[in-house]
């Protein structure tokens, strides 16, 4: 589930607008002597002689008896087709969030409720000139040191759009500009549809058009059809038209700022970063401050109390009755980690009021955040936000919650824990377990929005045994963190009575009080560090407050994986993957009026979750665990994995991996959904494995391992991989009679391919150019693998010979034949 699958933390979704109940009323009247300006006389610049014939017009010219009028953070003024803003002087120069969504997309385009654009933008006059001015927050400095001079020089605000100021209003001086063509009209910067994709795109003002304008006391919302033509349109019933309607809500930031805390590497939060050229430090300072929300207590004295303002997610109308009390309890199972960090009530699900309740709450109103409810048959769901660059205040978040979700949800609880409750014993899962699984999902997506980040590394500091006991899981869940992606606990087994999904637990309660709590006399963010360091300095007593990125070398640190120790995860795991190979059939045809679609997308996730849970012991290989660290703790950041615990892990594959799993092969399955395939899936499958195992950069770890290692600690190097896996993959050469069969025989092929690539390499692609910037080209195969590859060769052919006469079937005679051709080839590619 994505965080946005988004970065997703700056990103947020907007409903479509409601009706926008625009109110007819002309602000103002003539101007009164000495007040405002008249005409031929602008605001701030004194009287002038001659009014500019382009110039500004009286105010009633522009603004007639036809407009219609509403009143917000400025004053919207709709004339037939023209949209006119009236922008409030004491609002000029004032920072806004400017974002753009997807209101309403055409088929195959994309989904509403998506955010494509946020940026930060001001209006700034400049005499009978209005512009919108794109802000940056990346680059500071105090305004009160010199270097900022410096720093303004160097951050010039890019112009989005200028425009002429139509009129001045009478009294109080608020310019009238026509913004129409800013939503009508091709601006980059504001664009939704991602034209790099598609450069055939060309927009087309003739038919686009302003439908809706809205005015909130905080912020307006403009929502236009916009239309393009293309030479490439997906699902393209239009001839070359697209289509979308595109929703901009303009957010005016706050103007006291809220309170910023420090990042630190071993709490998960997203962060907004900033360059700060106006430190002491001898070099320019990175500054990173978590995305939170602003919570302050009502009750500064309590120890826990009621926040002034809290957390509330309304809930979509569009979302069907009966999953609505679930995603509002996906919302406040949050709520208990916010009491530990002091507030109570902090977070609160609300269905959200209708018309005849509260006939002024609008969804387009950016103060509110929500839970979407998408049509759609992507099988994800989102939780990005909005937050301020200057501070990292997370100021709205609306949830997207696709509706395939269910069945991906279905899919997962069925492959992994179907043997642990009868509850899925019989697709379709009960609404009273789905309501359950669409609580844990909504509440995974709530802490994105809360500003966490996934926490990969919380589900291995637990125990695999444990996760076996219902006391334990009771207490814990299956990970201490519902931001893991530790899904269902695969390890349970028929009879432990263990609980099977995660729940918001002490990662996510420690996250939220080191993030959340107020540190008492802490008067700047430095000033709370070393409480804050107090607090992280948790972590060596407690793992399960442990937090950690996916990086593809801690086996710590693992998507779809449970447990401490991958192999006996795993041992588990395929334990009930065998027991729901035999509850397939049953559990997918009870309607048997329904084809066989969904034993065959069942099997295709069994074969799956295979997969992950074998790829959680690969990365043991070559693996290093990480814990961070600060230099306030003792110990190291970086720890191999130990030879044993890498031997055991190759073992494992080999066993489980490359001998042959046969119990996925079940005919009365397979030949139900395909004619055929096994034997392809396997190949493409164990090649997979192979090749990862021998990635070059997994060379270069074991290679640096060897290198490093102390004498009383040896390390698992590449000559032990090699011979470990070439001995798995050709045990049948030891037999007193050799019969190979078709797996194997293409296991041994691929095995002797990815040898002979490895020592012959195809030549490298020529490329003009620079690499793009950050760009680290991967490691070279180590030196030492092309002479221990070299050398297993040679082994490997040795066997071969001596097995040629003991082949008991023509297959297997030619198989060893053609193997000791190519190794002859690898190892004198001129011959």
């Amino acid at each position: 589930m994505s965080n946005r699958s988004l970065s997703a933390a700056a990103l947020v979704t907007l409903v479509a607008f409601a009706a926008p109940n625009l109110v007819a009323q002309r602000p103002g009247g003539p101007p009164a002597p000495g007040q405002g300006p008249a005409q031929g006389q602008g605001p701030g610049n004194g009287p002038r002689a001659q009014q500019p014939a382009q110039g500004p017009k009286p105010y009633l010219e522009v603004v007639t008896d036809k407009a219609v009028s509403d009143t917000g953070v400025f004053i919207i003024h709709r004339i037939g087709d023209q949209l006119l803003f009236e922008i409030p002087r004491a609002q000029l120069g004032k920072p806004f969030l400017l974002v753009a969504d997807m209101a309403g997309a055409q088929d195959g385009t994309g989904y509403a409720g998506v955010v494509s654009m946020s940026r930060v933008v001001r209006w700034q006059r400049m005499g009978n000139r209005i512009l919108l001015r794109n802000v940056g927050y990346d680059v500071v400095a105090d305004s009160g040191t010199p270097v900022s001079r410096a720093v303004q020089l160097n951050t010039v605000e890019p112009v989005i759009m200028a425009f002429d100021v139509a009129a001045w209003s009478p009294g109080d001086s608020n310019a009238v500009v026509d913004v129409g063509k800013l939503f009508t009209t091709d601006v980059p910067e504001l664009a939704v549809l991602r034209r790099g994709q598609d450069r055939s795109r060309r927009f087309d003002p003739t038919r686009s058009l302003v439908e809706r304008a809205k005015a909130f006391p905080t912020n307006l919302n403009v929502r236009a059809l916009q239309t393009w033509s293309s030479d490439s349109v997906p699902n393209d019933r239009s001839l070359g038209t697209i289509s979308e309607v595109v929703q901009y809500s303009m957010l005016l930031l706050p103007e006291q700022l809220a309170s910023r805390r420090l990042c630190d590497n071993r709490v998960g939060f997203f962060s907004t970063e900033q360059t700060d050229y106006g430190t002491a430090e001898h070099r320019a300072a990175k500054r990173c401050y978590i995305d939170r929300w602003r919570l302050e207590p009502k009750d500064p004295s309590a120890a826990v109390s009621d926040p002034v303002k809290p957390i509330v997610f309304y809930i979509d109308p569009a979302t069907p009755a009966q999953w609505v009390p679930w995603l509002i309890k996906g919302v406040e199972d949050w709520q208990p980690a916010f009491r530990y960090a002091g507030f109570s009530n902090a977070i609160i699900g609300k269905r959200a009021p209708t018309p005849q309740e509260d006939p002024n709450f609008s969804m387009d109103d950016a103060r509110y955040s929500y839970v979407r409810w998408l049509p759609s048959t992507v099988e994800n769901a989102f939780g990005p936000h909005i937050s301020d660059p200057r501070t990292g205040e997370i100021l709205q978040s609306s949830i997207g919650y696709y509706h395939n979700v269910m069945n991906l949800l279905r899919d997962w609880y069925f492959v992994q824990v179907a043997p642990d409750d009868p509850r899925a014993a019989v697709l379709p899962l009960p609404d009273s377990l789905m309501g359950r699984l669409l609580e844990y999902v909504v509440a995974h997506e709530v802490g994105h929005t809360l500003g966490f980040p996934h926490n990969f590394h919380a589900s291995a500091s637990m125990p695999v045994d444990s996760l076996r006991s219902p006391s334990y899981t009771a207490r814990w869940g299956d990970t201490p963190s519902i931001m893991d992606y530790a899904r269902f606990n695969y390890v349970a087994q028929p009879g432990d009575g263990a609980a099977l999904i995660p729940t918001v637990s002490v990662y996510d309660s420690f996250a939220v009080n080191w993030g959340y709590r107020r540190v008492p006399n802490a008067a700047t963010p430095e000033a709370e560090r070393p409480f804050l360091d107090s607090l992280a300095r948790q972590q060596d007593a407690n793992p399960m407050l442990r937090f950690g990125d996916l990086d593809g070398i801690d086996p710590n640190s693992q998507r779809e994986a449970v447990g401490d120790d991958p192999v006996k995860a795993s041992t588990f795991g395929l334990m009930n993957l065998k027991r729901i190979m035999g509850m397939l059939m049953r559990a997918t045809t009870a309607n048997k009026l329904d084809d066989y679609s969904d034993l065959s997308e069942m099997y295709d996730r069994v074969v799956g979750q295979w997969q992950f849970e074998m790829s959680d012991v690969l990365t043991m290989v070559g693996g290093v665990y990480r814990d961070e660290k600060y230099p306030s703790q003792a110990g190291v950041i970086h720890t191999p994995v130990s030879r044993a615990e890498q031997a055991g892990a190759v073992r494992f594959l080999a066993d489980n991996v490359f001998k042959t799993p046969m119990w996925m092969y079940d005919p009365e399955i397979l030949r139900r959904v395909e004619p055929t395939g096994f034997e392809d899936r396997m190949r493409t499958i164990q090649t997979t494995f192979l090749r990862n195992l021998f990635d070059d950069t997994r060379l270069d770890r074991l290679a640096d391992q060897m290198a490093t290692a102390a004498p009383a600690a040896p390390a698992y190097s590449i000559g032990d991989l090699l011979g470990d896996v070439r001995r798995a993959s050709f045990s049948e050469l030891a037999a007193p009679r050799v019969a190979v069969d078709a797996y194997r025989r293409n296991l041994q092929r691929a095995f002797v391919e990815l040898m002979d690539a490895k020592l012959n390499p195809p030549p490298a692609p020529t490329r003009a150019g620079p690499m793009f910037p950050g760009f680290r080209p991967p490691p070279p195969l180590p030196g030492d693998a092309r002479a221990l590859i070299r050398s297993e060769l040679k082994d490997l052919d040795t066997a071969l010979r001596l097995a040629l006469p003991k082949a008991a079937n023509r297959e297997t005679r030619a198989h060893i034949e053609d193997l000791r051709f190519r190794i002859d080839r690898a190892l004198n590619p001129k011959a």
